[in-house]
């Protein structure tokens, strides 16, 4: 019978490259599912500031400084607002993921000082400003 003496140093070079090529796809996967988080709550933030009379670009911009969104662009034209993301798997091993770039809109309803302070059927379409029977 032969030695197998020296097996297992080399299964573990030949499957070393599958393994990691394996972990930066999950940690790739992983950033951008975080990416696209904030990014759909940025897109949401500026809506909402849009909606009550605020700066949806501010709003989106301080949401969206961090590493994995440094790329992002935003654009708010009055009535919604637009994250498009750009993103391309940088990490070793991961060029087969290929382009994953996506857009998130947000539109948020009418203008808030349009409707505060209404009661009745009106109030109760929007649900910030459900006050019940009591109002």
């Amino acid at each position: 019978m032969r030695s197998r003496r020296g097996q297992s140093a080399t299964e573990l070079v030949l499957m070393l490259p599958v393994l990691l090529g394996l972990l930066f796809v999950v940690v790739e996967l992983a950033l951008w599912l975080g990416g696209s988080h904030y990014s759909t709550y940025a897109a949401f933030a500026g809506a909402r500031a849009q909606q009550v009379g605020g700066d949806a670009d501010g709003a989106v911009r301080m949401l969206l400084d961090g590493r994995a969104t440094r790329r992002a662009r935003a654009s708010a034209d009055g009535q919604s607002v637009t994250v498009d993301m750009p993103w391309r798997a940088d990490l070793p091993f991961t060029s087969a993921v290929g382009d994953m770039s996506y857009d998130v809109s947000a539109t948020a309803g009418p203008d808030e000082e349009g409707y505060e302070g209404l009661t009745g059927n009106r109030a109760r379409r929007y649900g910030d400003n459900n006050c019940g029977s009591g109002c």
